[in-house]
């Protein structure tokens, strides 16, 4: 037997790596991943789109020394199998390279540490020229050549990031420039959501010298967001941890909850599970089979928090963007579905029926349970129907009945389910306020004055208005009801 060092080829092997599969905005992403492990309080992120457009990242992070900065160049310069620090966000020891070549074909590396600036850049067209992994360094004169060098330069320590030449973008639009400004916008909105905890943190990004503001799909400070039990799986020494969030009902949310949650349009598609590798998002709006994604389910969010010595049994991959659920953890998960997804569906269905102490409400909508499913139909004991019935004679009251059976089998379901899932349903608003407590007491009247005048007992249906909608949602009316028919005693 004989071995031979089998060294691959530069050029070949670069070109193939850019097709690991990040988007624009993952790219980006990975790359302020080292930014955050650097210990940076402040990202900025720069770009100005052109014919030949660039992206540049100063971070004030700690910096590496030129020892440093080259090992960080290197291709796989961190073994994915060794222990790493508890809050870094790195993996192989591939992002800073992979992610920025994957988009471009010229990467600058500029750091300061100790008062020592050092710099580095892969050139693929230079690399393709020397048919070796050459990498380019630079002196001060040149470093200070760079765009927007200056805010390093007037750092204590920090690393800046020159990202030239995006050959992919420039070949697949007629229109690079906007593009361009598109590929921005979407950077912006998943910065936004994957850092979201960070930015919560302190942690400032900027795009142009706009600050990102955090996408919280939790909507934690909404006071109706219902925040459940929290849950914690031991596994191989380490700690997993499960908290299952409600969002609130639609009727409840502004504009700007809509933004902050994924907008009106993607709340279903975004429910599910949020899975965390210290504190960074990786995956989400995935319930991994645990169970279906519908429309009574898409208020229920569960996060899960993992640290980074998991990845292996998660099977984190090299954009960090996707996951898989471990088979010896899916028992555990359940619960914490469960309570999510059983939790958003009473939002839904009891939205507006406020918890009260007298069990006997009457609702005019009543659910029926069929063999295959349910219906909704118009409850017949209401007053407002029952007090027609003893007053019509018995043609007319089975023309009422065969009216409320034609509004019953005419329900458009399937169209408020569609525009229930857009979003496009505007709730009645709860029945409170001067001037609806005036108008529901008014129309109450009238029909007691109908009841009054055909002889019925005003006393008895002032005990069945007492406890149907809508009169029942509003306190003031009931109390006046309860004070008449103390009259009777």
């Amino acid at each position: 037997m004989y071995e031979q060092e089998c060294v691959p080829f530069a050029p070949t092997l670069i070109e193939s790596m850019r097709s690991i599969g990040y988007s624009f905005s993952s790219a980006v992403a990975d790359l302020l991943d080292n930014s955050i492990g650097a210990r940076a309080t402040r990202i900025d992120i720069v770009s100005e789109p052109s014919e030949n457009p660039s992206l540049i990242i100063i971070d004030n992070g700690c910096g590496m020394s030129d020892k440093k900065l080259y090992e960080a160049m290197r291709y796989g310069s961190s073994n994915p199998l060794e222990k790493r620090d508890d809050s870094d966000l790195g993996r192989f020891g591939l992002g800073l390279k992979s992610a920025s070549l994957s988009q471009c074909r010229k990467l600058v590396v500029v750091s300061k540490h100790d008062d020592e600036i050092n710099a580095y850049s892969w050139d693929l067209d230079y690399v393709i020229e020397k048919g070796a992994w050459m990498l380019k360094g630079f002196d001060t004169d040149e470093i200070r050549a760079f765009p927007k060098i200056e805010k390093l330069l007037n750092m204590n320590c920090g690393t800046y990031l020159y990202l030239n030449d995006f050959d992919r973008v420039r070949e697949g639009t007629k229109n690079i420039i906007e593009t361009f400004n598109e590929r921005l916008k979407e950077m912006e909105d998943h910065i936004a959501l994957l850092f979201h905890r960070f930015l919560d943190d302190n942690l400032i990004i900027t795009v142009n010298n706009r600050e990102i503001e955090a996408r919280d799909p939790f909507l934690t400070y909404h006071k109706a967001t219902q925040i459940k039990r929290e849950s914690k799986i031991h596994l191989k020494g380490e700690t997993i941890t499960l908290k299952p969030y409600i969002l609130p009902h639609l009727s409840k949310l502004t504009e700007k909850d809509f933004e902050k949650a994924g907008g009106k349009e993607n709340l279903r598609t975004e429910q599910g599970f949020y899975v965390y590798r210290n504190r960074r998002l990786i995956v989400w709006g995935t319930w991994f089979r645990l169970e279906r994604k519908d429309e009574l389910n898409k208020l229920a969010r569960v996060r899960v928090d993992i640290p980074n010595s998991l990845d292996y049994m998660w099977s984190i991959d090299i954009k960090k963007s996707t996951a898989i659920l471990p088979d010896i953890i899916k028992k555990n998960m359940y619960n914490a579905v469960y309570e999510s997804v059983m939790g958003s569906e009473r939002v839904h269905t009891y939205r507006g029926r406020k918890e009260k102490k007298d069990d006997n409400i009457e609702y005019i909508w009543e659910r029926m349970k069929l063999r295959n499913g349910y219906e909704y139909v118009v409850n017949r004991n209401i007053p407002q129907i029952k007090m027609l019935e003893e007053t019509l004679d018995k043609e007319q009251v089975k023309m009422l009945d065969d009216v409320i059976k034609v509004l019953e089998e005419s329900f458009p379901t399937a169209s408020l389910y569609v525009d229930a899932a857009k979003g496009n349903i505007e709730e009645k608003k709860a029945v409170e306020g001067d001037d609806k407590t005036e108008e529901l007491w008014i129309k109450l009247q009238e029909q007691i004055r109908y009841i009054k005048n055909n002889g019925l007992s005003e006393k008895e249906y002032y005990k069945a208005f007492y406890r149907v909608e809508p009169y029942c949602d509003n306190e003031i009316v009931r109390q006046r009801i309860k004070k008449e028919l103390e009259k009777y005693e």
